[in-house]
C-alpha cells in the first residue's frame, strides 16, 4: 500500500516553499541591486547643492554637512533666501527622508512672512546622480549638482 500525502502536510509542501522561497530572494536582489527610484543614503551623500525648475521660477537648495540649509528661489516676481535645519530618517523598507525644518513650502506665497513648514523630500537616484523627490507625482525633483 503507497501513502500518498495529504495537502496541507510538510511534505506535500516542500516545492511550494522552495519555489516561494526562491521567488522571495529574487525580488530582495533586483529591488535591492537596481539603483534607481528610493534609495537609502548616509548623510554625507546627501549633503551638497541642489537645483530645481518650476514654471514660476528656480530654486537652490543646499544642505549643509552641519544639518543647517539654505533654501533660494529665484523668479520674474520674486526672490527669496531662508535658512533651516535639516534631519534624515530611513523608515523601515523605505529610502532615505531629508526633512526641512521652517521651509518656505509655497514659491507662490507673496505674503511679507510666508508660510514656513516642514518639508518632506524622499532621496532617489537616476542614472547614478541623487535627487531629492519634492512631488514624485508632478515629477519635480531638486537635482544635486555635480
Amino acid at each position: 500500500m503507497q501513502l500518498t500525502p495529504q495537502w496541507g502536510s510538510s511534505e506535500s509542501n516542500q516545492p511550494v516553499r522552495k519555489s516561494l522561497l526562491g521567488l522571495m530572494v529574487m525580488v530582495l536582489c533586483i529591488s535591492g541591486c537596481v539603483e534607481h527610484g528610493r534609495v537609502r543614503v548616509s548623510d554625507d551623500e546627501v549633503t551638497g547643492a541642489y537645483s530645481a525648475s518650476f514654471e514660476t521660477g528656480n530654486e537652490e537648495l543646499i544642505l549643509n554637512s552641519d544639518r543647517t540649509y539654505v533654501q533660494t528661489f529665484v523668479s520674474p516676481n520674486k526672490t527669496f533666501t531662508n535658512r533651516g535645519t535639516w534631519k534624515s530618517s530611513n523608515p523601515f523598507l523605505a529610502g532615505t527622508q531629508i526633512e526641512l525644518a521652517g521651509a518656505v513650502c509655497s514659491e507662490d506665497d507673496h505674503s511679507p512672512s510666508p508660510t514656513r513648514c516642514f518639508r518632506n523630500l524622499v532621496v532617489h537616484r537616476k542614472e547614478g546622480h541623487v535627487r531629492l523627490g519634492l512631488n514624485e507625482s508632478a515629477d519635480w525633483y531638486y537635482v544635486k549638482k555635480q
